[in-house]
C-alpha cells in the first residue's frame, strides 16, 4: 500500500500473463473440503448475487459451503466487523477497507505472505505489517467526475473532450453552456455520508502533494492540531469546485433526498452531464445505458494548484478493498478453505470471469492481464497504466466517513458555512489524539 500504485499496476498489466496463474477447474481435487462451512462479509453490495454464485460454483467443486453476506447501506465495514469481533463470532473472509483491516490485521488476521499471489501484487497492493502480509487486495478502484460524453455533445452540439477542461472555471464555463443549451441542471451530487466524506472529502488528504508520505503528514498534523484548513490550498480549491457542483446540482432544492439510482439513472440517460462517484458504480449505471453511450471519469478539476499541479490531470484510486482471513474464531481447516476460495478467484479461468467480466474488476495482480471490461474501469486502468494516480493511505480512522460525512452533509444542505466545516473536521481529528 505505501508504494505509489501507478507504477506497479503499470508494470503488472504490461508484465502479467493470464495464463501464468490460470488452471484449469479440474486441477482442483474435487471434494478437498467437504462439510467445511465458512462466511464472508461482503462489503460491496453492488457484487452480492454475484459472489453468491461464485461461491456456490467454489463450492460445488470442492465439497465446503460459503455464506457470503453483505450489510445495509446504514452501515459500515468497521461497525460491522467490531460487532462481530465483539460477539466473538467473526466472518472467515473479511472484506473492509484498508483503514479497517490495517486496525486489526496483527491480532486478528492469518499471515498470507506464502500465498502463490503475494508477490503478483499482494505485497505492493494488500496490508502488510512488519513485514507480515495480512491482506487480500481485491480491486484497483478510482474516483472523480463521472462524465457523458454523449449526452453533452449532444447539448452543445459540437465535439468535446474532457482534457479540455482544464480547471475549475473551464468546468464552470461548460456548465453554464449545458443549461443555456437545455440541460436544466447538469450535476448529480450523492447525498451518502461514505461518498461526501470517504470519497469527496479524503482527496484533501490524497492530493496535498500526491504522495502518501504526505499524506499521512498531513493527518499526524491534524491530529496534533496544527492545521488551519481554512488556510489550507487543497482544502479551499476542492471546497470550492463542492461550491460550484452544488450549484449545478440536480438535487440543489433538497440535497438530502437525493436517491443514489436516480442519479446514475440520470447521468447515463443524459439528463446530467456530471457525477461525482467512482467506477464501482457501473453495476448501477450501466442498467440504464443506451447502445452509443460513452461515459468516463475524469479529475475533480480546481483552479488553485501550485502546491500539487497533478490535481487537474490525476484522479484519486487505490486498492479500496481489502480481504483478511480471520484466525481468531475460525479454525485452521477454515483458514485454509478461505485461502483456496482467494486462489481460486484470481487463478482458474472462471475465477477471474468472476472478478472481470462479472464484477467488473480492475485487477491487483501482474497475472492478470484482461483489459478492464466497461468504460469506467477502463478509465481507472487508463489512469493507472499512465502513472496518474493519487493513492490512498491504509490509516483513515474507522469512523472517518460517518462522523465527516455527517459534517459534509450539513455542508451540502447549507446548514453551515465553509469556516464552521474546516473547524469540525479539525477537533473531530484533534480529539483522535
Amino acid at each position: 500500500m505505501k508504494k505509489a500504485i501507478a507504477t506497479v499496476l503499470t508494470a503488472a498489466m504490461i508484465a502479467g500473463s493470464l495464463s501464468a496463474m490460470a488452471v484449469n477447474v479440474s486441477a482442483y481435487e474435487a471434494g478437498s473440503f467437504d462439510g467445511v462451512s465458512i462466511t464472508m462479509l461482503n462489503t460491496k453490495s453492488e457484487i452480492q448475487s454475484i459472489l453468491e454464485q461464485a461461491a456456490a460454483d467454489w463450492g460445488a467443486l470442492t465439497g465446503a459451503t460459503l455464506d457470503v453476506y453483505t450489510i445495509s447501506d446504514s452501515g459500515s465495514p468497521s461497525q460491522e466487523i467490531s460487532t462481530r469481533y465483539a460477539a466473538k463470532n467473526a466472518p472467515t473472509l473479511i472484506m473492509g477497507d484498508p483503514q479497517d483491516v490495517a486496525q486489526i490485521c496483527k491480532d486478528y488476521a492469518a499471515d498470507l505472505s506464502d500465498q502463490p499471489w503475494a508477490e503478483a501484487g499482494g505485497m505492493q497492493y494488500g496490508i502488510s505489517a512488519d513485514g507480515v502480509l495480512y491482506s487480500f487486495p481485491f480491486c484497483i478502484e478510482g474516483r472523480g467526475l463521472i462524465y457523458n460524453k454523449t449526452a453533452i455533445e449532444e447539448t452543445l452540439g459540437e465535439e468535446w473532450d474532457p482534457s479540455m477542461v482544464t480547471n475549475m472555471d473551464d468546468l464552470a464555463a461548460l456548465l453554464e453552456r449545458l443549461v443555456e443549451g437545455g440541460m436544466d441542471a447538469p450535476v448529480a451530487l450523492n447525498m451518502e455520508d461514505w461518498s461526501l466524506a470517504g470519497h469527496y472529502l479524503t482527496q484533501v488528504y490524497e492530493e496535498q502533494d500526491g504522495t502518501l508520505a504526505t499524506t499521512e503528514k498531513f493527518m499526524d498534523d491534524l491530529r496534533a492540531g496544527s492545521v488551519d484548513l481554512m488556510s489550507n490550498q487543497r482544502f479551499n480549491a476542492l471546497m470550492d469546485t463542492f461550491d460550484l457542483l452544488k450549484k449545478y446540482n440536480e438535487n440543489a432544492a433538497d440535497p438530502m433526498a437525493a436517491d443514489y439510482a436516480t442519479n446514475c439513472a440520470d447521468l447515463a440517460e443524459g439528463y446530467v452531464a456530471f457525477y461525482f462517484n467512482g467506477n464501482w458504480a457501473w453495476a448501477e449505471i450501466s442498467s440504464y445505458l443506451e447502445e452509443g453511450t460513452e461515459i468516463g471519469i475524469m479529475p475533480v478539476v480546481q483552479n488553485e494548484v501550485s502546491e500539487n499541479p497533478n490535481v487537474n490531470t490525476y484522479i484519486c484510486g487505490s486498492a479500496t478493498k481489502q480481504v483478511m482471513i480471520d484466525k481468531e474464531n475460525n479454525s485452521e481447516e477454515q483458514q485454509a478453505a478461505a485461502k483456496d476460495f482467494l486462489n481460486w478467484l484470481i487463478s482458474s479461468e472462471e475465477g477471474i470471469d468472476v472478478m472481470i467480466n462479472q464484477c467488473s474488476m480492475v485487477p491487483a495482480f501482474s497475472t492478470i492481464d484482461q483489459e478492464a471490461t466497461n468504460m469506467l474501469a477502463k478509465s481507472v486502468q487508463d489512469y493507472s497504466k499512465a502513472g496518474m494516480l493519487e493513492d490512498a493511505p491504509s490509516s483513515y480512522p474507522g469512523d472517518h466517513w460517518q462522523a465527516m460525512g455527517a459534517e459534509m452533509q450539513k455542508y451540502l444542505a447549507d446548514q453551515i458555512d465553509r469556516a464552521t466545516l474546516a473547524q469540525n473536521i479539525q477537533d473531530y481529528w484533534a480529539a483522535l489524539g
